[in-house]
């Protein structure tokens, strides 16, 4: 394989509505580029949050179907698939917060835009980069298309001419080895708890503790801010980068597996998830 010293990668993050029949939309996206075979480059990092989403309080409203609310002797036949909100999203009111301390400092322009202007930057930056990806690639994806649909009726086609890759899949099927599971059993059960999934009964593979785990920073907490998100993502790419740069390209770059958290829980070793992982792409290509 010819040496490089030179792949433009962007990372990006979004942050969505969630819980009612406008799930996927878009509030926040950030994202942060440049040569992530240099780690000495400094990337270009952006950060927008969507007027199209914010401005509209109804997709913050969390809403359920009527007969998962009405028990079904009471529930009328119109009401039958219709929803019913019941309570607003508290994200809603730090956006609001946000955007009104903006505009206190005269800098909402540049940060508070429209779909539309916020698509343009992003397939500029596109334009500058070898490929992309987010950390669980699947999501953010599906989050744009939803995103670009709704508000422009079309498909988002810009972001697949780029070969993609997906960290979760890195971290989780390569960085979680062997020599992980040792380091969290050396660990006390107070440090353990860190590095645990939302339940608490299974090791978990968000960004967040693989970040704690790169950074050897076990009480790290991400701000779920789509910018400094992607930051943090753009340098576990670095990591990732600097240790297994041959599997990088050999084995993730353009090819997006899934993640099992059985064989984390099993604590499979990295060659046996990689099998694995390559045989559940052969069945999805065949």
């Amino acid at each position: 394989m010819i040496a490089r010293s030179k792949f433009n990668a962007l990372i990006f993050d979004t942050e969505t509505c969630f819980k009612n029949e406008h799930q996927g939309l878009i509030a926040e996206i950030g994202w942060t580029f440049g040569n992530v075979l240099n780690q000495q480059d400094t990337p270009t990092t952006r950060r927008f949050l969507v007027a199209d989403t914010l401005l509209n309080p109804n997709y913050w409203l969390h809403s359920q179907k009527f007969e998962k609310i009405i028990e079904p002797s009471r529930l009328k036949s119109e009401d039958e698939g219709k929803r019913m909100a019941y309570k607003p999203d508290t994200r809603y009111e730090d956006y609001l917060q946000q955007i009104q301390r903006l505009n206190r400092i005269g800098k909402t322009d540049g940060v508070l835009c429209s779909w539309e202007f916020i698509l343009k930057q992003f397939t500029k930056d596109l334009s500058l980069v070898d490929c992309v990806r987010a950390y669980n690639m699947p999501f953010d994806l599906r989050a744009i298309q939803t995103t670009t649909k709704r508000f422009h009726h079309t498909h988002y086609g810009e972001i697949e001419r780029l070969p993609k890759f997906c960290l979760m899949d890195m971290y989780a099927n390569h960085v979680i080895n062997r020599n992980y599971f040792s380091m969290i059993d050396k660990l006390d059960e107070d440090e353990k708890k860190y590095f645990l999934s939302k339940s608490g009964k299974t090791l978990g593979y968000s960004a967040e503790i693989m970040a704690r785990y790169v950074s050897e920073d076990i009480g790290y907490i991400e701000l779920h801010t789509a910018k400094e998100d992607s930051m943090i993502e753009y340098e576990l790419c670095l990591f990732f980068l600097d240790h297994w740069k041959s599997d990088f390209f050999n084995k993730y770059l353009g090819k997006i597996g899934s993640v099992s958290w059985q064989s984390i829980k099993d604590r499979l070793s990295a060659k046996e998830k990689e099998t694995n992982r390559q045989l559940r792409l052969d069945l999805k290509d065949g």
